[in-house]
């Protein structure tokens, strides 16, 4: 393109105030526009109709980023120009207004689909530059450009390591051994430089440092940060052991789960206000942290529960009362041993050797495939002591009773006193198969003689994928001899159809395929470990890519993993 033909495009604002003064019309007038230019001048706003895009400007607003930060994708694969030259062209269409920008690099970012495909990327933290952008900068020889209001991807490297320290060092408060992380990503230390511990791998550098450099830590402020997830202070009970007090108001936390990654620290005062919580989330607070006294900057007032001790000296029952020498005796719930319920995870094992858990899952896994085997009644007479005890307990469902339950009907709530019964039981159900992947393991009771083992998941009957159960099973193993094999004892079942016991997984939605199948395309992952990364991150795609990155790094990824035979090597 000639330099006379750029010319008939405005350069700069006032040229293009100048032009529209001329040619503004009001649309919801019915005067012709030649009587409307012999009336006397009215000011107008320029957003009905802009002469060299076409469009109305509301259509080019900007959302406004939280952080400050705006991407910037340009395309002008057909241009024939270079990267300078659009850039140029650029800093003409937003004059007199500065033209900064940072992290210029070519092609897209993957975290989008549709940002992919853009010949070269690069960002601005102005919100009137990146407006202005949007507005002005469709114009040769750039064929498209769009910006967004996503942040920057930050790769931690060692120099940014060491200003990630100077900053923390900064805020840190050594006589009261606080650190305030507060609006850490408005720092002015970060001035040209995007910092945001919402992202994952900019959280666990901070987490590091403080582990290094803090140990002594107590107090942790971090309000207004944008924090949705908090997985990056995973054991953080053994990296800060001492801190007690956490700070995370004007957040965007949803939900209580992100905070079970403190629950394991014995935190006195916490406060999570003007977050998105569900409500009256203070009393679920105030038990999943037994230790706490102060929430939201109120003190939290427990309430006493009586406990009625049963003495072995034979009384009268109207011994019972108020005086001093009665077995009742009030105890604050404060000096009850805390509960802590464990991490949701596909195996629970007790604490034993190796050995053990390998021969436990290798018991299981032989048990059910002689459960769904042909010879049902022969094969499981190995598993099974002499005199067990077996029982049944179905789900109630008095809509279609008579109909599923019909083969368990018979020995429902009864129970089974010897092997011959129970395998009688066995052989009269209908052919199943136990699905693998729906399976949870727990182990729960290790001894020397004796083990308990449960078992839950989902089975087909007779070969129908449509016709599924729910079941639940547990067994007491024991053996006689250290020699002697574990051998059942003892047995409970529960069995309910799928569906109703319990809650199936919701199908995928096409977006969440998409992403699905990008993260796989791009990481070598199979289908079923990409779900599982995405699911944990929320569905984030960049969280995703970013937890993969640092796992990768860590070789915490089993090769089992990816497809085919060859592992991606890790990034520097």
């Amino acid at each position: 393109m000639s330099n006379n033909e750029d010319n008939n495009y405005p350069n700069s604002a006032a040229d293009t105030a100048q032009r529209l003064s001329s040619i503004v019309v009001d649309p919801t007038s019915n005067t012709s526009p030649e009587k409307q230019q012999n009336k006397p001048q009215q000011h107008k706003p320029n957003y009905y109709y802009h002469r060299y895009v076409g469009r109305p400007h509301w259509r080019f607003a900007v959302p406004i980023s939280p952080y400050g930060w705006y991407r910037v994708l340009v395309f002008s694969q057909n241009s024939g120009y270079t990267v300078k030259q659009v850039l140029d062209k650029l800093r003409l269409a937003v004059a007199p207004r500065k033209f900064r920008y940072y992290y210029l690099h070519e092609g897209g970012e993957q975290d989008v689909e549709q940002d992919k495909r853009a010949t070269f990327t690069f960002y601005v933290d102005s919100y009137k530059l990146a407006a202005e952008l949007q507005l002005r900068g469709h114009r040769p020889p750039v064929v498209g450009l769009r910006v967004n209001d996503r942040p920057p991807m930050i790769e931690v490297d060692e120099p940014y390591r060491w200003k990630l320290r100077k900053v923390i060092m900064s805020r840190y408060d050594e006589r009261k051994r606080c650190l305030n992380l507060c609006r850490f990503y408005a720092d002015d230390y970060w001035k040209g430089e995007f910092c945001a511990l919402q992202q994952f791998e900019c959280l666990e550098a901070i987490i590091d440092i403080m582990e290094q450099e803090l140990p002594q830590l107590r107090r942790l402020l971090l309000d207004n940060n944008h924090l949705c997830h908090l997985g990056g202070f995973r054991g953080v009970e053994q990296r800060l052991p001492r801190l007690h007090c956490i700070s995370l108001q004007h957040n965007e936390l949803k939900t209580l789960r992100p905070l079970r990654v403190f629950q394991r620290l014995r935190l006195t005062e916490l406060n999570v206000k003007r977050n998105p919580l569900p409500r009256n989330y203070e009393q679920q607070l105030v038990t999943m942290f037994p230790d706490l006294r102060t929430l939201n900057g109120r003190s939290v007032a427990r309430r006493s529960t009586p406990v009625v001790t049963v003495s072995d000296s034979d009384s009268d029952s109207n011994s019972i009362s108020s005086n001093s020498d009665s077995d009742v005796e009030l105890v604050s719930v404060t000096e009850c041993k805390p509960i802590i319920m464990p991490e949701p995870r596909v195996t629970y094992l007790a604490p034993h050797a190796l050995p053990m858990q390998l021969g436990i899952r290798k018991f299981v896994r032989r048990y059910l495939k002689a459960f769904d085997g042909d010879k049902r009644t022969t094969d499981l007479q190995r598993f099974y002591q002499e005199h067990v005890l077996v029982s049944l307990t179905l789900a109630k469902d008095r809509a279609m009773l008579g109909s599923w339950t019909a083969p368990y009907a018979a020995y429902s709530r009864q129970l089974l006193a010897c092997r011959v019964a129970a395998l009688e039981m066995f052989a009269s159900w209908p052919k199943t198969l136990h699905l693998p992947l729906t399976m949870t393991l727990d182990l729960t009771l290790v001894e020397p003689r004796m083990l308990c083992v449960s078992i839950t998941g989902s089975l087909e009957e007779n070969g129908s994928p449509n016709v599924l159960r729910h079941y639940m099973r547990t067994f007491l193993l024991t053996r006689t001899d250290e020699t002697d094999d574990f051998r059942i004892a003892n047995e409970l079942i529960y069995l309910s159809r799928a569906g109703r016991g319990q809650r199936q997984p919701a199908p995928l939605n096409p977006v969440q395929r998409n992403l699905m199948c990008m993260l796989s395309a791009e990481t070598r992952l199979k289908s079923r470990w990409s779900s599982k990364f995405l699911k944990d991150t929320n569905w984030d795609y960049q969280q995703a890519l970013l937890a993969f990155q640092t796992l990768l790094r860590r070789r915490q990824i089993p090769e089992k993993a990816f497809e085919g035979d060859t592992k991606p090597e890790p990034s520097p």
